[in-house]
């Protein structure tokens, strides 16, 4: 079966294969261009096209000649040509480059053009004699002994890149720098709540920082002080790495080691400048590996640099509980930099292999710190945006209670992870339920899913599904609104559990929230959070959260029964609009609608020109009837147009030369029935 997105043999000996002839830190270079050929390979498989599929997996064997799986589908492509001679050609190379899953080669449909060659068995036998060997011609990647505490270099004799996932993974094996047990090390650790800390390591009862990497990702800009953490590991990057740029910004590896980690860094010019945190938000492929890096015990901080601020107020559409942003800019991540690493000294080693094992380590880092937070007054809190906005302030962190409850987490206590999935969510017709260049749909992951509330409806409903990762029973299931108007949003559960919801949310727009106190936040914000919680024995998980994102460059008006009135996209209040989610439009909608109140179609005005009108299903009007009614109308094509190189795109209308007639079935019909000229 063709296998684009599989790898028979382990991802390592792909990448492995891969580094023989490249500099490894190229590699995010190629991966664009990889996966539309995979993507392509797909389309091509399931419409049947021989030709076009060879010339997509030679295409491959080109951009990655060490490459065993696009081998293998050139294999494939050549026995569905029933080219047998150079189909067990390049199935050989597949083998020899450690394609060797027996269980595929002999059930794969593929090749059964060729099951009935000598040739094919021998290659079987072959594959079953090599099968776990590396191949000879494949470059070798070791893990870097490295002492603890000591620099662990990323280069490329460690480091590989995983085109499954995108990212680069590099291979430490640390050693303790002397055979002593932690309490040797009380004296020499400084960080945050040193006298607690200090304590349980003399006690051996905490387990220090002994096989925790550190990786700082701005160039050292904002660098932490790893010697106040002995065995703290701070991970630098070779001069070649250093040269393709890939020590520079977001996360793009994953370790074996648990990790804490910092960029302080953020886009500052045109039209799409931006905190870390925002651009990871408004690309999908981003957030997941964000996502991936959360499950791969890692834990990140970044500043959020004037996207939540007073002036522009909350730009952020979304609340993820992959990472930490800090309220302020360069430096501000600090305090939590440090938080973290001493929470995760203080925990009891048991805990913190149990943790690491499972990969929660990052998720229970989360849970502890947001329910310590001087917000939190109350353990009730915790079910509360007092515990969970967007963006923290070092003011209300609480680094003495946080190491405390790390230090008292016993492995039987740690909580599962609470997943979501969507059941059912609102289909939203473009260029009739809304206009812009993107869907609905911003991502969906099994711990945040992100909606921007782009169709005209008022209110928006989704149903949700939550379970936990341990599969365990003797759980509660809690769902509630973190940030928003909880007079506009009703939760109404769909089973004894709780574990399945249907959440109903009316339009927000731009609104200030009311804080825990009752008073108006400081910041505007566009965005609605429902948090999703489970409990387990004393212990709540981290959230799983829900957003819901209310473009701040239009405008709404309802009518009393619930129908759009008009929506201004002139963005009269002179609001920043993210253009990665936006387009500038610059027209205003009123709509119109027939006596049993059915949306018959909505006219357009613009600043300049003649207004244009619209039927209900989105064509535009050419001709009417006597009584007003369209007859003619044109499909229309919503397009991004690019006006200067360094401000946004803007979105305009182009007719289509598809046609339509309109029909009515008596006078008092005034919505009609359309039908396409041919």
């Amino acid at each position: 079966m063709f296998s684009p997105l599989r790898v028979a043999a382990s991802v390592l000996l792909l990448a492995c294969c891969l580094r023989a002839s490249t500099n490894v830190f190229e590699m995010p270079l190629i991966q664009p261009r990889q996966r539309h050929l995979q993507q392509q390979l797909l389309l091509t498989a399931r419409s049947g096209k021989i030709d076009e599929m060879e010339a997509i997996c030679r295409e491959g064997v080109e951009l990655l000649p060490l490459d065993a799986t696009w081998r293998y589908n050139l294999a494939c492509a050549l026995a569905y040509r029933a080219d047998k001679g150079p189909a067990l050609d390049a199935l050989e190379r597949a083998i020899e480059m450690g394609f060797r899953d027996l269980k595929t080669l002999r059930a794969d449909q593929d090749l059964k053009q060729l099951a009935a060659e000598p040739r094919f068995a021998e290659l079987l036998r072959r594959a079953e004699e090599q099968a776990g060997k590396p191949w000879t011609g494949a470059g070798v990647v070791r893990p870097s002994l490295v002492v603890m505490g000591k620099a662990a270099e990323v280069n490329a004799s460690n480091t590989l890149w995983d085109y499954e996932v995108g990212c680069f993974r590099t291979l430490f094996s640390l050693i303790r720098p002397e055979v002593k047990r932690n309490a040797a090390y009380a004296d020499a650790y400084s960080g945050p709540a040193a006298g607690r800390v200090g304590a349980w390591l003399r006690e051996e009862r905490a387990s220090g920082n002994f096989g925790d990497l550190y990786v700082n990702r701005d160039n050292g800009h904002s660098r932490l002080a790893v010697t106040n953490f002995p065995g703290l590991t701070p991970v630098t990057y070779a001069k070649e790495a250093q040269a393709c740029r890939v020590h520079v910004s977001m996360p793009n590896a994953l370790f074996e080691q648990p990790v804490i980690g910092n960029c302080s860094m953020s886009m500052v010019q045109g039209p799409y400048w931006r905190s870390l945190p925002r651009a990871a938000l408004t690309d999908p492929s981003e957030l997941v590996f964000l996502m991936r890096c959360y499950l791969g015990n890692q834990s990140w901080f970044f500043p959020e640099h004037k996207d939540y601020d007073p002036e522009l107020g909350d730009l952020y559409p979304a609340n993820a509980p992959f990472y930490v942003i800090s309220q302020g800019s360069s430096y501000s991540d600090q305090p939590f930099l440090r938080a973290f690493a001493a929470a995760m000294a203080a925990l009891r080693p048991e805990t913190k292999r149990a943790l690491v094992a499972g990969g929660a380590l990052a998720p229970t880092l989360q849970m502890l710190f947001r329910a310590t937070q001087r917000t939190v007054r109350v353990p009730e809190d915790y079910l509360t945006g007092a515990a969970h906005p967007a963006v923290f302030d070092a003011a209300n962190l609480d680094v003495d209670a946080l190491v405390e409850r790390a230090q008292a987490l016993e492995p039987a206590q740690i909580p599962p992870l609470v997943a979501l999935r969507t059941v059912t969510d609102l289909r939203a017709e473009a260029g009739v339920d809304y206009f812009d260049g993107r869907p609905e749909g911003l991502f969906d992951t099994p711990f945040c899913i992100a909606r921007v509330a782009r169709a005209v409806a008022r209110e928006r409903r989704m149903t949700l599904e939550a379970a936990v990762s341990s599969g365990r029973r003797d759980v509660t299931f809690v769902w509630t609104v973190l940030q928003g108007d909880p007079k506009k949003v009703v939760i109404r559960p769909l089973n004894a559990q709780t574990s399945r919801v249907e959440i109903a949310v009316s339009y927000h727009g731009v609104y200030r929230p009311v804080t825990a106190d009752g008073s108006p936040a400081k910041l505007t914000t566009g965005r609605v959070d429902i948090g999703c919680f489970v409990k387990a024995g004393d212990y709540y998980s981290a959230p799983a959260i829900v957003s819901l994102y209310y473009l701040p460059n239009e405008e709404r008006v309802y009518r009393d029964d619930g129908q759009i009135l008009s929506v201004d996209y002139t963005n009269a209040a002179r609001r920043y609009a993210d253009p990665a989610l936006t387009l500038q439009k610059g027209w205003k909608d009123l709509y119109a609608y027939d006596a049993q109140g059915r949306l018959t179609g909505w006219f357009r005005t613009r600043a300049t020109g003649a207004p244009q009108r619209f039927t209900s299903q989105g064509h535009r009007v050419l001709e009417t009837d006597r009584l007003d009614r369209p007859v003619k109308a044109c499909a229309v094509q919503y397009l991004p147009r690019q006006e200067g190189e360094n401000t946004p795109a803007v979105l305009t209308t182009v007719d289509l030369p598809k046609a339509f007639t309109y029909t009515y079935a008596d006078d008092t019909d005034r919505i009609g029935r359309a039908a396409a000229e041919r």
